[in-house]
Parts: C-alpha cells; structure tokens; sequence
C-alpha cells in the first residue's frame, strides 16, 4: 500500500519542515512519496535538493489550496497530511497503512492519529495549559477505549489524518485562514463517502509548537472571524459546530456587540491574569490549578471571538481583527511582554 504524504508549508527558510522530512526518511516504503507544498512562490533552497521529497509551490492560497496543488501530483493509495511542525515517532507511516489494510478496500475511513505537545527544557504554565486541556485540540477528551468509534469530521486534524486516495476531495480554497478548512472538508468527505474518523493514537506524532498568550488570544480572533466565513461557505457545516452563533444577522450581530460591551473589562482582567502567571514553570500549579486556569480563560476567549466575527461581519480581513483584539484585550505593552 503506497503513502503519499502531503506537507503544506509557508514559504520561509523551511527548516521547520526539514525536521519533520528528516523523522520520515527512514520509515518510508518502495513506492511511497512525499510530496511538501509551499503556499507561497517561493520554495526554501534548503528543501530543493533533497531527493526524497517533490517541493510543489504557487500563489499564496493558504494550506487548503496547498494540500490541492500537492493532490494534483499526487500517486499513492493512501493520502497522509502532516503539519510541518509535526515530528513522526518511529512506526507512524505503517501504523497508517496497517489502520487502512485492516479496514479492506470496501470500509474507508479517515485515520486520526495522535499528536501530543513537546514538553519544552523551560516548560512554562502556558505549555502545560495547551498541552493538558482542549485549548487547541480535543485529544484530553478522547479516551474512549472502542477502536470503532467514529469521531466525526469535528476531530478531522490534518496535523496527522490519513484517507484512501479513492474518497479524496479538493478544500474549499474560500476557507484560506487555518480555521475550519479541514474540519469542512472533511464534513464533506464523510457526507459524501460515509466514511468515518476512527482515532489510532499508536500512529503518533510530537507536536512541536508553542503558544504565547497573545498567540492563543489572537487564534480566538481568527476562529470568530473564520465562523462567519463557515457559515457563508457551508451553512450546514457551520450550524453542526456553533448552531446560529455566527451567522450574519441582525440579531446574531447585536448579541455580540451587546455581550461584548457587557464583559469586555472583564475579558482584559482575565487576560491579565494569564499574562501574570505564563513564564511561571509549569509545575508551579497542579491540575486542579490547570483546570480553574483554563476555565478563567473562557472569558477572554469569547470577547475575543466576539471581536472577530464582528470585524468580520464588517468586512474586515483576518489580520485586522486579529490586531484589534490584541489590542482591545491585552494592550500592545503586555502583548510584546507576553510573548
């Protein structure tokens, strides 16, 4: 059974997606092909003469479109994504294969496997309250033990997912953040193949990326943003994730506008509260302490999501919402203290 395994990375110096190349060379099989695809014109030189790797690149078109230019070359039975800022653990190409063989040609699915969090040397409050609750991912929640179980498409991570070439389809290129592109996808795919998501965390990955707090704060921006532009892009698709929180309404609008007004104060607090603990080691609180952390969080996170689905429904790109929020939630001082 021949991998293809699809890369998309931003133009740059490529040296993260070397270190992940570098974790694959040895696990790969006759026939099978890795294919990195920069969103960008440029392709990094350190990536261009390597000889087990085809480097695709084009109009920036965000990782959607670039997973499509690497499917367009693509030959294996079954298709692989991988962030570029993955590192495989040894087994985690045929931990793939094996997932899709014991299926059989006639049951397809897509194959979710694990992706812990590196635990940095300086492992600080915010590593361990990304790493231990669904800040980012769903994984914390994802120990029932029944191998069958179908997840669904709100747990399709392309960071290391897996599909049969033959159930295959393009991203909507509209959704060009990463926000929501694959999830729509992959709602897709299911809708179309009946395929489910089946989690095999023994095909692992380490999840090399850190966060700052103005990071995290400005992801919730984007997902606010992003929610709008699901729900003109796949309103049933939208409406299974967040019901009609997002959509573009009068009434949707003035909700966010009223709540926002009502606890935006309380949201730069919170924040603030973050920001006065994130460099501490991580163990200087214990999980009862990561849970009420994460919990406080919550405040923050919604004004901030409220922020970019109005700039949204403004009409203003991605970036611009994402600056307010910071902005508007942490001040420029704390936000450059933060990171």
């Amino acid at each position: 059974m021949r991998l293809t395994i699809i890369i998309p990375t931003r133009a740059g110096d490529g040296r993260t997606a070397e270190t992940c190349l570098d974790a694959l060379r040895d696990q790969l099989a006759p026939g099978d092909e890795v294919i990195v695809s920069v969103d960008g014109e440029h392709a990094p030189e350190r990536l261009a003469d390597r000889p087990d790797i085809r480097v695709v690149a084009g109009p920036k078109a965000g990782p959607g479109g670039a997973r499509n230019r690497a499917l367009e070359q693509a030959s294996g039975e079954v298709i692989l994504f991988l962030n570029d800022d993955v590192v495989a653990h040894e087994g985690l190409l045929d931990a793939h294969r094996r997932a899709h063989g014991e299926r059989g040609p006639g049951h397809p699915a897509m194959v979710l496997g694990s992706a812990p969090w590196e635990v940095p040397a300086d492992d600080r409050v915010i590593d361990r309250l990304v790493r231990a609750t669904s800040m980012i991912f769903f994984y914390d929640r994802m120990t029932d033990p029944d191998s069958d179980r179908d997840w669904g498409f709100r747990h399709a991570w392309t960071l290391n997912l897996s599909l049969p070439a033959s159930i295959m389809r393009r991203y909507d290129e509209r959704l060009a953040q990463p926000m929501f592109d694959d999830l729509e996808w992959a709602a897709r795919v299911q809708q179309e193949t009946g395929a489910p998501v089946l989690y095999r965390p023994g095909a692992c990955v380490t999840h090399r990326h850190r966060y700052t707090p103005a990071m995290l704060l400005r992801r919730e921006a984007l997902l606010g943003h992003q929610a709008g532009e699901l729900h003109k892009v796949n309103p049933p698709v939208a409406r299974d994730v967040f019901g009609d929180r997002y959509e573009h309404t009068p009434d949707r609008v003035g909700d966010h506008e009223t709540q926002l007004c009502a606890h935006e104060a309380g949201a730069r607090a919170a924040f603030a509260d973050l920001l006065a603990i994130t460099h501490d080691p991580a163990d200087s609180i214990d999980d009862e302490g990561v849970a009420a952390l994460f919990g406080s969080c919550r405040a923050w996170r919604d004004a901030a999501r409220s922020i970019g689905f109005l700039g949204w429904a403004e009409g203003r790109d991605a970036q611009a919402v994402q600056a307010d929020a910071e902005g508007r939630l942490a001040g420029s001082i704390a936000a450059r203290a933060a990171s």
